[in-house]
């Protein structure tokens, strides 16, 4: 064999190994390159974080950051991706919303977290639907937005629920005689108590006609006598607290022993410094809070939210940032980003139509308790707790 033939073959096989391996190893690095490329899970916090109400906002804002802060960066799907949140004040204003709505599609979020009221939300809603965006709702509670689409996620008790749970309440464990409902002439109240009336005959509890007052001294004088003749067992009454004090004072005056419930309207201290301790003693108000997050819970998961809230907010003190703590919807803001999550790890996805599916069939433990929706996206079996006066405080039932 010509040596100098072989030694050529040799030489070129080896070239053409040697450049296989340059071209693996650079091939190699480009996709390393590429696999470093930063990935973006964008979700959108729509909010009033302006005028009045901007302490909503705020509350959800800081909230929604923390629970960032707890996931961010997350793995799914085998990618690592970065939480980013894009936020839209709607300054609580429908016309607003609608066009923040839009801008959070045009941004490209995965989902949204929002609105702060009823009207913000149900303006937003159809933008989102038409594009198969996500909406979870820590805060809207009127029962009719969750039918407007298949993309909507409410965290929070809505208004029937509410209502269902007082009459659950009221049946399980008060069982009245003789039962009178009042309400104080408002919208919300007005609702309320009619719908407590129709859940309350489904149950076999007869109320009359509810008493409908406007707070004044001479009406509640003639409400308290009218009580006074129809000697019920039982009053509901929504309304605020010290209109409650009003009726509950006039009520004993004219030697009504009845037993009083009421709902969040009804539920302050500051009842205590209105009428007579002892007038108040064993008023009941049945709140559409769960145990856990409730006043004087110990649950350690709501401690620990509400530790880690208020160590976030001290390193925010660069921002004009004007609440103290933790509110009611805290929460249901943090929660709300988590199980966006959880839905796209189950679903290996981050786009929308993916995990929408997962969100749906969700159940997930987080502060706010056990997290299921209904075929409504309605939060299933949403929990109330009960409190009553004892001794001149509000205790647990």
């Amino acid at each position: 064999m010509n040596f100098k033939k072989l030694f050529f073959i040799k030489t070129a096989k080896c070239f053409s190994l040697v450049s296989i391996i340059i071209i693996l190893v650079f091939f190699s690095i480009y996709l390393g390159s590429c696999d470093s490329k930063q990935r973006v899970i964008k979700i959108g916090s729509q909010c009033v974080l302006s005028g009045e109400y901007e302490s909503f906002g705020e509350e959800q804002m800081l909230s929604v950051e923390l629970a960032v802060s707890k996931l961010s960066p997350v793995r799914i799907g085998g990618f690592d991706y970065d939480i980013e949140i894009v936020t839209g004040d709607d300054e609580g204003n429908p016309e607003k919303a609608f066009l923040v709505a839009q801008e959070m599609k045009d941004e490209g979020v995965s989902a949204v977290i929002g609105s702060t009221f009823d009207g913000t939300t149900e303006s937003s809603l159809p933008v989102y639907e038409g594009y198969g965006i996500p909406m979870i709702s820590p805060f809207a509670q009127k029962t009719e937005v969750s039918k407007a689409g298949n993309i909507f996620f409410r965290m929070i008790i809505n208004n029937k629920q509410k209502v269902e749970n007082i009459a659950r309440f009221i049946n399980d464990e008060i069982k009245p005689q003789k039962l009178i409902l009042i309400n104080n002439r408002e919208e919300y109240s007005i609702k309320l108590v009619d719908y407590l009336k129709q859940v309350l005959s489904d149950y076999g509890i007869e109320a009359g006609d509810p008493m409908s007052i406007n707070i004044s001294e001479e009406d509640v004088s003639i409400i308290a006598d009218n009580l006074f003749i129809e000697g019920p067992d039982t009053i509901f009454f929504c309304g605020t607290y010290d209109e409650l004090a009003s009726i509950i004072a006039k009520a004993k005056e004219v030697g009504l022993q009845s037993r009083f419930i009421t709902e969040t309207l009804g539920m302050d201290d500051k009842i205590f410094v209105l009428t007579e301790v002892q007038d108040l003693e064993g008023l009941i108000a049945v709140i559409p809070e769960p145990p856990s997050l409730a006043r004087y819970s110990q649950d350690p998961k709501a401690v620990s939210f509400w530790n880690d809230f208020n160590n976030y907010l001290t390193q925010v003190d660069d921002r004009d940032i004007s609440i103290e703590g933790p509110g009611q919807y805290a929460p249901y803001c943090y929660d709300s980003v988590f199980i966006i999550i959880e839905a796209m790890k189950k679903a290996n996805s981050v786009l929308p139509n993916d995990y929408v599916k997962e969100l749906k069939t969700i159940s997930y433990n987080g502060v706010t308790g056990l997290i299921e929706f209904d075929s409504n996206g309605d939060r299933l079996n949403p929990a109330s707790t009960v409190f009553i006066v004892k001794d001149g405080t509000w205790v647990r039932y």
